[in-house]
């Protein structure tokens, strides 16, 4: 139909975006949300199908504020996230024409208005930016923390259309990664649709390090989740390969011992969150969960790696976030508040972990008392850990030194003096030891192993092989230590270590027993099997062997498997099959020195000796007899019972831990200088070679080879 009076007709007028109304039409409101809220987004124009649809093909003529190329999208009220729509993103429901020229610029519209004629919803709208260049492009799902990227070289069409996979990449937020701080502005303008663990599904292109976003909408599934792993305080309390029902019971405590952080800021419910993880036969710690918590509170990362041991990302992760730190500050002071009452708790705490530990009776009974004082554990340890952050702080500024006196060294001192007695007396002395100290064990977090009542022929050969007695000289000045209020946490935390391994011994037995009732029963082959099932399979007693059975065969593949301290769950998982080395370094192969995290001061020369386990390097002590010159243990971890021979030792070297770790302050406390968090120091480093160890900077040298 023609202009009246032969008037020619004028242009269609295309709108600014930042003039669209409302909200109905997620894909264009959102974009000019984004742009808003300075995100870089293309040039954009728009204008209602309804119009389009009336206009004359002569009508419809580019926009003259950029192009040709460009790229004419649809935006139906029922796709993307819009108000109307029900049934997610929709992407792809409707047309998007690509056009670079202007003559075809008119039927790519009416292609793109015809394809929304079933849209449901009023408002449909064509939205037009310039064809993009990019370096390159692609696809994100991003919960507000953990994202799924898949990106190729120029726009991200051939991914969007399923033609092309890209770059995968599952990763989280990395502090000061240009990317992450990308991710982290697009969510936090659309963060209420990140509520409840929900994610956006982005759509980018990338010149460089600078990102343009094309789309964003709801995405209605959870994000794959690939997060950080560490088996620092893990592998250090539990060995290299813990039990499955350790392992099991572990993970399953942890998801309710989270609960504490999220009383204090209830935002923490929305995350899903994990302290552990189950991968390859072991439990690990989530470093991504921790992270994402300093992150929320503005504190450093590096409190987590200090802590435990481990790695974080980079220079970032030491500095707090100052800003979010004050506007946290009022959650932190309760948190604080939270730890002492959760302290001051612990005998109700234990007094129930009791009831459980004498009414359980069949082994689903004795898994559930395992993960009730796991969860103990947990949340007590969460509190003291918390306040010892602050108090060691506090003694740092003030140049406290020192050393608390705690149950642990105690035990390691009582074991030394045995050394002094006469030959005959040494074995009666021992069994009052026992009576003291024989709850505790080698590896004592995980009830699969002894405890040292089981173990009193190991430790009688070993105290009748002492033929020095002044070998026991070098155990640690008791007297010397300091009990003052700002050693207090050190003591409660030791304290409460030994109550609970009381308990645990308790557990052990209680296990056992259980499975030797199933022994007779015909569930279970004999009674340490229990010890292979995990949660799932403990409750199905009819099919015990099998789990039993299946159990051996995996632990057997896993047992080969040396993996990583810190990595990716992806990159663990690919490392067990055999995809990738898993093979972790922090020196080259042929470097003379070795770095670490370095606890207590004071440089030491000796010769090392490598040990897997307590026990056998007790035996191999016990052989030797008399020590005939300074020994360097090199473990790929520690743990408390191996205090009872510090007093022999002249310095440590781990593969794994950090300054927060039992073992880690009991080294301090004994005045043994050690370097944890040495990785791959076992591999690097032979029996009978010459080191010298410096304590105060983490360095061990390597002075001679054996």
């Amino acid at each position: 139909m023609s202009p009246p009076n032969g008037q020619p007709r004028s242009r269609m007028r295309w709108q600014r975006l930042a003039d669209f109304p409302g909200e109905q039409i997620g894909k264009i409101a959102r974009l000019r949300t984004a742009a808003r809220r300075g995100i870089d987004v293309p040039p954009t124009v728009w204008a209602r199908a309804s119009e389009l649809q009336a206009a004359e093909p002569g009508e419809m003529t580019p926009p003259a504020e950029f192009g040709p190329p460009w790229i004419v999208r649809s935006a139906a009220p029922d796709e993307d996230g819009g108000k109307d729509s029900v049934e997610g993103t929709a992407a792809g429901r409707y047309e998007s024409v690509e056009v670079t020229r202007a003559p075809a610029f008119a039927a790519a519209v009416a292609t793109v208005v015809q394809s929304m004629r079933s849209a449901k919803g009023e408002g449909a709208s064509v939205f037009v930016q310039p064809l993009l260049q990019p370096e390159a492009g692609g696809v994100a799902f991003f919960d507000g923390f953990f994202y799924e990227r898949s990106e190729s070289p120029g726009g991200n069409r051939a991914i969007t259309a399923g033609e092309a996979r890209g770059d995968v990449t599952r990763a989280d937020l990395i502090r000061g990664e240009l990317w992450s701080d990308w991710l982290r502005k697009v969510g936090a303008a659309f963060s209420a649709d990140l509520k409840g663990g929900a994610a956006l599904d982005i759509e980018y292109v990338r010149t460089g390090d600078a990102c343009t976003l094309l789309q964003v909408r709801p995405a209605r599934f959870p994000v794959r989740r690939n997060p950080i792993l560490s088996l620092a305080n893990h592998r250090e309390i539990l060995g290299d390969h813990p039990s499955p029902w350790v392992t099991a019971a572990l993970v399953d405590a942890g998801r309710g011992a989270l609960e504490e952080f999220a009383r204090i800021d209830p935002e923490i419910n929305g995350w899903d969150g994990q302290y552990a993880e189950a991968c390859a036969g072991r439990a690990w710690l989530s470093f991504s969960f921790f992270f994402r918590l300093m992150d929320l509170w503005g504190l450093p990362r590096t409190f987590v790696t200090d802590g435990v041991g481990g790695e974080s990302g980079g220079p970032e992760d030491a500095r707090p976030r100052m800003g979010r730190m004050v506007a946290k500050s009022p959650k932190l002071l309760r948190l604080q508040w939270q730890n002492r009452q959760t302290i001051r708790r612990i005998p109700g705490a234990l007094a129930g972990f009791d009831e459980r530990l004498g009414s359980a009776q069949t082994l689903e009974d004795w898994y559930e008392v395992t993960v009730f004082g796991l969860d103990v554990a947990l949340r007590t340890n969460f509190a003291i850990n918390g306040a010892w952050t602050g108090i060691s702080r506090i003694r740092s500024a003030l140049r406290i030194s020192g050393r608390a006196r705690v149950v642990t060294e105690e035990m390691m001192a009582a074991y030394e003096q045995l050394a002094e007695r006469d030959l005959n007396a040494r074995e009666a002395a021992l069994d009052e030891w026992l009576r003291r100290f024989g709850h505790r064990g080698p590896l004592e977090s995980d009830p699969v192993q002894p405890r040292f009542r089981e173990l009193r022929l190991v430790l009688l050969a070993d105290l009748m092989s002492r033929k020095v007695a002044s070998e026991a000289s070098a155990s640690v000045d008791m007297a010397k230590a300091k009990t003052g209020f700002l050693f207090r946490i050190d003591r409660i935390r030791e304290q409460f270590r030994d109550d609970l391994m009381r308990r645990w011994e308790t557990l052990r037995a209680g296990i056992l027993g259980a499975a030797e009732a199933a022994v007779l029963a015909g569930t279970l082959e004999k009674a340490e099997d229990a010890f292979l099932l995990d949660g799932a399979a403990v409750r199905t007693p009819d099919a015990w062997r099998e789990a039993v059975q299946s159990a051996r065969e995996r632990r057997s593949l896993e047992a080969a498997f040396d993996p990583p301290l810190t990595a990716r769950r992806e990159s663990i998982e690919e490392a067990e099959r055999g995809l990738t080395s898993g093979a972790q370094g922090d020196a080259a192969e042929g470097s003379s020195e070795l770095i670490g995290i370095g606890v207590g001061t004071g440089v030491v020369r000796g010769r090392v000796r490598r040990a897997s386990d307590l026990m056998s390097f007790m035996g191999w002590l016990t052989e030797r007899g008399t020590a005939d010159g300074a020994i360097i243990l090199v473990v790929p971890a520690l743990e408390p019972s191996w205090s009872v021979v510090f007093g022999r030792i002249a310095g440590v070297v781990t593969e794994i831990g950090g300054e927060l770790s039992h073992a880690s302050i009991l080294l301090r406390e004994s005045r043994t200088p050690a370097v944890v968090n040495c990785h791959r120091a076992s591999r690097r480093l032979s029996d009978g070679d010459e080191v010298e160890l410096d304590a105060g900077s983490g360095q061990v040298r390597i002075l001679g080879q054996s």
